[in-house]
């Protein structure tokens, strides 16, 4: 992860690197070290991940933040240049990439995610994923959107059910905006509805640059995660604003749990893509789809 960022084609001394631990007992804070990382050693916030979030979105002083997990990697070597040029336009407030980056060499649930555009199938199929697609041509998500050349400029409308789950894996944002809104212990879309809500509802998607969402775990494993994360965000912990679906979406959720739990829709999509974009990971959509229906249901 840090050497991705590090190797970038971004001026040096423009770029300060910030981790929060939460009580690593690995090598990360040596490799962090080693890199010149500034570390925020905080093992009381082991199990905190939005806590860890607030902190990380406050202390920078830079002009803009990018918040950027363990589990990601810039692809191409100017990524974080593009990825902050957009912001040059005072119109937008924020701006991440258009799709997860793709290698035939990353694990195949990396592919898989990154083919479908999220992390999250069940998302995806309510319409709400933060990525597109690699079968996609076109911004075919929410909000009013024009079509810069390197990117897609889009506006979101205030009604929660049609903002997609945008505000993670590098995503880069002012930092005034940070400021003037305040973070609170909140999720990263809960922070880009307060955006939205408050006027600052201009977002860029950057064409034909890349982030890996690096996922070096089996299926099971991953989507354990998936729910200790959901129970980490859930309205019991913390103060909720956005969710995944809302009573307008129950419909649609309802017919989604038939959909996967029957197979044949997934299997009819892995062959879709397949077919627009030659990889076999399009062949776990169905699987994935009934271990996420299921995981989530239980």
């Amino acid at each position: 992860c840090l050497d991705s960022i590090f190797s970038q084609d971004y001026p040096k001394e423009k770029l300060s690197v910030l981790i929060v631990d939460g009580g690593s007992t690995d090598n990360t804070l040596q490799i962090a070290n080693n890199f010149g990382a500034k570390i925020l050693f905080r093992p009381d916030l082991r199990n905190d991940i939005n806590a860890r979030g607030v902190i990380a979105m406050t202390l920078p002083e830079t002009d803009i933040v990018v918040f950027y997990s363990a589990d990601n990697r810039f692809q191409e070597k100017d990524c974080l240049r593009k990825l902050i040029e957009p912001l040059s336009d005072p119109g937008i407030v924020a701006s991440e990439t258009f799709r997860y980056g793709f290698r035939k060499s990353d694990p195949i649930l990396s592919r898989y995610l990154a083919l479908i555009g999220g992390t999250d199938p069940i998302a995806i199929g309510l319409g709400k994923a933060d990525r597109a697609p690699h079968d996609a041509k076109h911004w075919n998500s929410f909000g009013e959107c024009y079509d810069t050349g390197d990117y897609f400029k889009v506006k979101f409308s205030t009604d929660i059910s049609k903002i997609s789950t945008i505000g993670s894996n590098g995503f880069a944002i002012r930092k005034e905006l940070l400021n003037k809104f305040g973070v609170e212990n909140i999720g990263h879309t809960d922070l880009c509805v307060k955006l939205i809500r408050g006027g600052c509802n201009t977002f860029a998607f950057i064409k034909e640059r890349h982030i890996i969402h690096y996922i070096d775990s089996n299926m099971i494993k991953f989507l354990k995660w998936r729910i200790f994360y959901a129970d980490c965000c859930s309205s019991l912990k913390i103060k909720r604003i956005y969710y995944p679906f809302t009573i307008k979406d129950l419909p649609r959720l309802a017919l989604l749990i038939l959909i996967n739990l029957t197979f044949l829709v997934p299997f009819i999509r892995s062959i879709k893509g397949f077919l627009a974009k030659p990889d076999p990971a399009w062949f776990l959509h169905p699987l994935a789809c009934f271990v996420y229906t299921v995981g989530y249901g239980f």
